[in-house]
């Protein structure tokens, strides 16, 4: 075991894995001894209803969750780059994004700050729009997202939009769309 792992351990060499999932652990040494995570992506289908591609990219992307949540207990920054590399193609080939189980899973299993996090609320904060007449994509999902996911999409949001112009704020004036009908 690295000597950095060890020192973070109340057994310096041991590590429990009995709460992970088989799978995870599996894919973890296949990656040690691989030297690539291997995982079947889920590939664009225009046949594939948009319920279909969610739920099966989601899949994709839960098993991705648990595996990068695995490397943040073991401490193994260079599995944990792989996992990202492996999230980006996923969400490039099956044009879809983290659902909320998956983030989920990220949140509860990593730190504030984590690149994973990171690159979920960017890509949240870069891509996510009302597409609610679309059938199933962000606005379908959005209320299951973790509350802390929101906060940090929205904080993301802000950072990236150019400041508001005064001439939008004249926008305002128009009050009479934010008022109830008074009959």
């Amino acid at each position: 075991m690295k000597p950095e792992w060890a020192e973070h351990r109340e057994q310096r060499n041991a590590i429990e894995l009995l709460d992970d999932d088989t799978e995870s652990v599996s894919d973890y040494i296949k990656w040690l001894y691989g030297g690539t995570i291997v995982r079947k992506l889920y590939p664009k289908s225009e046949e594939d209803s948009r319920e279909k591609k969610a739920e099966e990219a989601e899949k994709v992307f839960v098993s991705l969750a648990r595996a990068y949540v695995l490397g943040e207990k073991i401490i193994d920054v260079k599995y944990k780059n792989a996992v990202v590399r492996a999230v980006v193609v996923a969400m490039t080939d099956s044009d879809w994004s983290m659902g909320p189980e998956s983030v989920g899973l990220v949140y509860s299993g990593t730190p504030p700050g984590s690149p994973l996090r990171r690159l979920i609320v960017e890509n949240f904060a870069r891509i996510a729009h009302d597409d609610s007449e679309e059938g199933v994509r962000w606005m379908t999902f959005i209320d299951e997202y973790p509350r802390e996911a929101l906060a940090d999409a929205l904080k993301a949001t802000v950072k990236m939009r150019h400041k508001v112009k005064e001439q939008h704020r004249s926008d305002l004036t128009a009050v009479e769309s934010y008022l109830e009908n008074e009959q």
